[in-house]
């Protein structure tokens, strides 16, 4: 959200290269010859790109005497940033801070604000900035402007304190010099600190009209930037096509430590020596991404270079996704096949628990890799790319269980990836049950087949009567379903 806004000279590409320019009478004519090179290939993000203007059609780049041009509004738009042009002052203004389209979907999946559209009232607009959190109402009188709607919106965002110092003793006039900065006029003395504040935090842009009416697109945007700044939007490191992704996963990784809960930790064991459940996850809820469910994925696993490939190969297929990674301790039945459990040497992150039966439970630090992609086709593909490059199947790997052709690192026979919300692919996605047994801020989740939650809710009341069972529908991919069910090993 971060927001940037350069007033630039209007018309300055389009004037020097004109082909006729209006000259005061009499003039003489100057003529000039310019060398122009237009073989130019041009890459956003390591992408290439074809630049086009508002119609579609293509546009040049260009070098002319050791100068690049290249078209405002198509730069814009690769880069994901707002072009909005002034005639009035003959300003081109660049700005980060977009609407983003799921934002409405996202007020009313985590908040409840059925879609803002047309011109708000200040009655509609309070009630939505109630239901964010929002104390401090707006309470003008007469028309109902964008400046008003503002300022509430940075008292919902927790800067109601920050606002009041741009024009407090002794810097009285810091918010007409912040205005003035990104080339916003027309806001009154009452609201003029806040919309500076708001312009300074990114939470509204300056291409706004912020003496006019309230539209519904724009209130959505600054209640949105408003659950983000006051944290209650969602917790993620960043997107997959981002740069530095590969860096914060590994820091998050770096900095997960053990974390445990007992009476749950007692519980899950229970479970699975009962044999209601084949493992748990034992999660914390600071970690929890607050993704679109519509979107999201949730892919677990043990091996942060395996998350790290798996980010670089959504990449390589053309498909971009928020990114957020949740620690978790995983404990659940070792099977044999996999190896000799008592071959399995502990580390601090793993260790094998021999149970009755002759049975085993591994524990194991993992993570659940959340991604939120931008379109529910592209979720829809990643099971396809996982079953390609990030699987093990007998067709692929030797009588030892090692790769017979190039897989991600830490391939496994069944990884796991789960949708809360059901996906086309009926045949390789299955319905199961996610039964969640919370005390505080930790959870447990013991997987179960849609008729096998009860057996689980049967441990949970024997042995933990105080806490409950939550189920939750999970749709899963085809191999994990096959581990859950035992029905087979790939």
């Amino acid at each position: 959200m971060k927001h940037m806004s350069k007033p630039l000279m209007g018309g300055l590409l389009a004037a020097s290269l004109a082909a006729g320019l209006a000259l005061p009478a009499g003039a003489a004519l100057v003529q000039k010859t310019f060398t122009v090179n237009t073989d130019i290939d041009l890459y956003v993000a390591d992408q290439s790109i074809t630049p086009v203007d508002s119609k579609g059609n293509p546009t040049g780049v260009f070098v002319s005497e050791g100068t690049t041009y290249l078209p405002v509004r198509a730069m814009g738009e690769a880069l994901g940033v707002n072009v909005a042009w002034d005639g009035s002052t003959s300003s081109v203004h660049l700005s980060e801070n977009t609407a983003d389209s799921k934002d409405g979907e996202y007020l009313q999946t985590y908040f409840g604000i059925s879609p803002l559209t047309g011109t708000l009232s200040r009655e509609s607009f309070n009630a939505a900035l109630e239901k964010i959190g929002g104390t401090n109402k707006t309470n003008g009188s007469g028309t109902f402007t964008l400046a008003e709607a503002v300022a509430g919106a940075v008292s919902a965002a927790g800067l109601e304190e920050l606002a009041l110092t741009y024009t407090a003793e002794p810097d009285t006039g810091k918010a007409a010099e912040r205005l003035a900065a990104y080339g916003v006029t027309g806001v009154s003395d009452a609201y003029a600190g806040y919309v500076a504040a708001a312009l300074d935090s990114s939470l509204a842009s300056s291409t706004w009209d912020f003496g006019g009416a309230v539209n519904g697109d724009t209130a959505t945007t600054i209640l949105m930037n408003a659950v983000e700044i006051s944290g209650q939007g969602r917790n993620y490191l960043g997107n997959a096509s981002d740069s530095d992704i590969y860096q914060k996963l590994q820091s998050a990784w770096a900095s997960f430590g053990l974390f445990d809960d007992a009476t749950l930790s007692d519980l899950g064991a229970e479970l699975v020596i009962a044999g209601a459940s084949t493992g748990y996850n034992l999660k914390y809820d600071g970690y929890d991404a607050r993704f679109l469910p519509s979107y999201t994925l949730q892919y677990g696993h043990s091996d942060i270079t395996h998350a790290v490939q798996l980010i670089a190969l959504l990449n390589s297929e053309g498909l971009d996704a928020k990114v957020q990674l949740e620690p978790k301790t995983s404990i659940y039945e070792y099977l044999v096949e996999w190896g000799d459990p008592t071959q399995i040497e502990s580390t601090p992150t793993y260790e094998l628990k021999p149970i009755d039966g002759g049975r085993w439970l591994c524990y194991a630090t993992e993570y659940d890799m959340k991604l939120e992609f931008d379109t529910v086709a592209d979720k829809e593909a990643f099971d396809a790319i996982v079953g390609q490059y990030a699987k093990k199947w007998d067709s692929n790997t030797d009588e030892n269980g090692n790769p017979t052709v190039p897989l991600l690192e830490g391939a496994w026979w069944q990884p796991l990836y789960t949708s809360t919300v059901p996906m086309s692919d009926k045949e390789n996605f299955v319905h199961i049950v996610d039964n969640v047994v919370r005390n505080g801020a930790y959870t447990i989740h013991p997987f179960s087949t849609v008729d096998g939650g009860d057996a689980i809710a049967k441990v949970v009341k024997e042995k933990a009567p105080s806490l409950k069972v939550e189920p939750v529908d999970l749709y899963v991919n085809l191999a994990f379903y096959n581990y859950l069910t035992g029905a087979d090993h790939q």
